[in-house]
């Protein structure tokens, strides 16, 4: 696994951290731009403002949570900004997404759940791909492993330690997000849905992909010091929030709400 996969020129070269978003990115707007339903909420021109929102705020919210748990890594004033290289929390952008898409959607007096469905839906497939680009890098490596289907890192420049065979955490991850977007497209298909309950499902299968995968993850982590909750990272400890909060909104709706006609 090469963190670099073509050198151009001088600090110029294509980076497999980066280019992965970038596929994930160009998949994720080609199906957002042919979703219907999608088509009957907002404009073409406001789907273009939401991605660029998207993409800011993720970078914004992913980075400042990567920094938060991960200061130790930074050794000069650039590493702050050298995001090609991997260090982008997946809960840290989707909150910050989170964050940036809601205030768009109300500015715009728009149907905020039903709009935040829709992006939800194809958010983990967007995810499920970004996650190569960490294996590549070697960011969000996972514990030390005898198994068969360990990795080994030998790269100079790759972010995980060398030469050890550790869980290959990054497609522990990709695997279950895919499930994630598998889950979301079938309910969405075969099912009435309401406002609120795709984005609320995602948070669920999202928040329970990062708890469970958290356990094989062997990149330095901050650990809670209260009681049962001292063997939880930050992350999972925030993930079980989340997951509990997306419940309790993904039953309300199941029961108070009703289905929307209209898309």
């Amino acid at each position: 696994m090469s963190p670099i996969l073509l050198h151009i020129y001088g600090p110029f070269a294509i980076h497999s951290f980066g280019l992965m978003i970038v596929i994930g990115l160009i998949l994720t707007l080609y199906l957002l731009d042919r979703d219907k339903k999608l088509q009957k909420l907002i404009t073409s021109a406001q789907l273009s403002n939401i991605i660029n929102i998207c993409v800011i705020s993720g970078i914004i919210g992913g980075r400042i949570w990567f920094l938060t748990t991960n200061f130790s890594e930074i050794t000069s004033w650039t590493d702050y900004f050298t995001v090609w290289n991997g260090g982008l929390s997946i809960l840290g952008a989707v909150i910050g997404i989170a964050i940036g898409l809601s205030w768009y959607i109300s500015s715009l007096k728009l149907p905020l759940f039903a709009v935040l469905d829709r992006f939800a839906l194809y958010a983990p497939l967007l995810q499920s791909i970004s996650r190569f680009g960490c294996f590549f890098a070697g960011c969000c490596y996972g514990l030390p492993t005898n198994l068969p289907w360990g990795v080994v890192y030998t790269h100079a420049q790759s972010l995980a330690p060398l030469h050890v065979m550790m869980h290959p955490t990054q497609i522990y991850s990709s695997s279950l997000l895919f499930l994630s977007f598998v889950v979301l497209y079938c309910f969405d298909t075969y099912t009435r849905t309401k406002p609120g309950q795709l984005i609320s499902l995602y948070i669920m299968l999202t928040t329970a992909e990062r708890f469970f995968v958290e356990f094989w993850r062997g990149d330095q982590a901050f650990y809670t010091e209260c009681g049962y909750f001292r063997y939880l990272s930050i992350q999972q400890l925030l993930a079980v929030l989340l997951f509990g909060a997306a419940l309790i909104l993904f039953i309300f709706i199941t029961i108070y709400k009703k289905t929307d006609e209209s898309i």
